[in-house]
């Protein structure tokens, strides 16, 4: 099995179906924590969670569904102000 890698603008939605499908973005990663925002939240603040809550998929390695945590859903874009001019 290969090793989960949480990388910035990575976007994951929440396991738990109570959760409302709420979605978070990375925004960096130090040691075994990454700084995220809720999307979609017009003051998102930046908080701090364990890496051990995000996952690659939605299904455990029995293949139940999780009930806990955050499922990788893709890579969100550069935002245009962050981009490297050309």
């Amino acid at each position: 099995m290969s090793e989960h890698k949480v990388t910035r603008n990575q976007v994951y939605e929440a396991c738990h179906p109570g959760d409302g499908q709420r979605r978070i973005r990375i925004i960096s990663v130090h040691g075994d924590r990454a700084e995220i925002e809720t999307i979609g939240r017009r003051s998102a603040l930046a908080r701090s969670i364990l890496l051990n809550t995000l996952h690659a998929s939605a299904t455990t390695s029995t293949g139940r569904p999780r009930r806990t945590g955050y499922r990788l859903l893709g890579l969100l874009g550069e935002p245009a102000e962050r981009s490297p001019t050309t």
